[in-house]
């Protein structure tokens, strides 16, 4: 726990991802609340639903957010406390946060990790997303296309085509597609865009791969 703490620390992003075989929601817990108070900063936990994190005594003691109460303050520690995607979305708005995300879903959030170039405390590495500049900037074209939500024929059309154009990089990944958007776009959104890729794979790559999901 030391070791990684001592590097947890040198990181703005801290990924802790579910494990299959080990515990790692304990480790992460601990985790998050040690980075705070070695760092000397206020910590709010955001959760699901505020009985997620109180069921944890050592939780229950901290500022709760859940995804229906409360903003999250910039400028402390985040623990996000096994989050789904709309959860996230209350992070969209911070610069200076430390976040420490602690997963619930197997690999569901290891697209966030990657762009974030978060620290995995398990494996010990700097995620990435190997996302060139014109890669980027035909993920910005997606995420420009949903100003209405990708509900038009024509946004259908162009964001088909645009994945393509990833495709044709060899930077087409579903789940960073997602996560890229998810950066600025709300999940009410984001569903659309969801269809979209799922006849997308259907039609170009043969199906789509169900979306991990686990109730809390």
């Amino acid at each position: 726990m030391a070791d990684r703490l001592t590097e947890s620390l040198k990181y703005q992003y801290v990924y802790v991802p579910r494990g299959t075989e080990k515990d790692t929601l304990q480790l992460g817990k601990m985790l998050g609340l040690a980075v705070a108070r070695e760092r000397r900063a206020r910590l709010t936990v955001l959760s699901v639903q505020k009985s997620g994190a109180i069921f944890h005594s050592e939780l229950a003691k901290q500022a709760i957010v859940t995804e229906r109460s409360g903003s999250v303050p910039d400028g402390g520690v985040v623990l996000a406390w096994c989050p789904r995607h709309k959860t996230m979305e209350k992070l969209q708005h911070l610069e200076k946060s430390v976040v420490v995300l602690v997963e619930w879903v197997p690999g569901e959030m290891e697209a966030w990790a990657k762009l974030k170039k978060a620290y995995n405390v398990v494996t010990g590495e700097i995620m990435g997303a190997g996302l060139n500049d014109e890669a980027v900037e035909i993920l910005e074209r997606i995420v420009f296309e949903g100003y209405k939500g990708w509900t038009d024929s024509i946004s259908d059309r162009l964001v088909r085509s645009f994945l393509d154009d990833l495709a044709a990089l060899g930077a087409y990944d579903r789940d960073l597609v997602l996560a890229y958007v998810r950066q600025s776009k709300y999940e009410s959104s984001v569903e659309r865009l969801v269809k979209i890729l799922d006849a997308y794979d259907t039609t170009t790559i043969g199906g789509a791969e169900s979306p991990r999901h686990w109730d809390l």
